[in-house]
């Protein structure tokens, strides 16, 4: 087991077809995704959704939030990095994992199957609005593990 992080984006409204958040793994290792939590934060019922798997490349990312030590005050400081914005937004791979939720108040926790989403060298794990839902606000984390 390796060394978990935290990092989130709260009460935020997504940009359809951008990433929420986007979790880039160092050039030398493997990162994990281990849960991801989003909560609705809007002021009416309805339908919402963010789509979680691994991206590849991306241009000039910015808006980064820095990962909480998850574990132990002790560990070591996170060598990944995140984004909240592109110029030109990282690469899907083909299939995501759909996370869906209501967007007054409801929330949805996915617990990662150990090993399901990982990336490595410089790959991303991206935490993405996809294009079909009109957004409201949300806020969303997620736990990552450095291995």
């Amino acid at each position: 087991m390796g060394v978990r992080y935290l990092v989130e984006q709260r009460n935020v409204t997504p940009t359809a077809g951008n990433d929420a958040i986007t979790i880039i793994s160092p050039a030398s290792r493997r990162i994990r995704l281990v849960q991801v939590t989003v909560a609705g934060r809007g002021t009416t019922s309805a339908a919402q959704g963010l789509e979680v798997g691994r991206s590849t490349a991306g241009t000039t990312p910015g808006g980064a939030v820095t990962p909480n030590k998850f574990d132990s005050i002790d560990s070591p400081s996170a060598a990944s990095t995140t984004a909240t914005t592109w110029s030109v937004q990282p690469t899907l791979e083909t299939n995501m994992v759909p996370l869906g939720f209501n967007a007054l108040g409801g929330a949805i926790v996915y617990n990662v199957p150990a090993g399901a989403v990982e990336a490595r060298n410089g790959e991303n794990i991206s935490i993405r609005a996809p294009a079909s839902y009109t957004f409201q606000a949300l806020s969303v984390s997620a736990v990552f593990e450095e291995m």
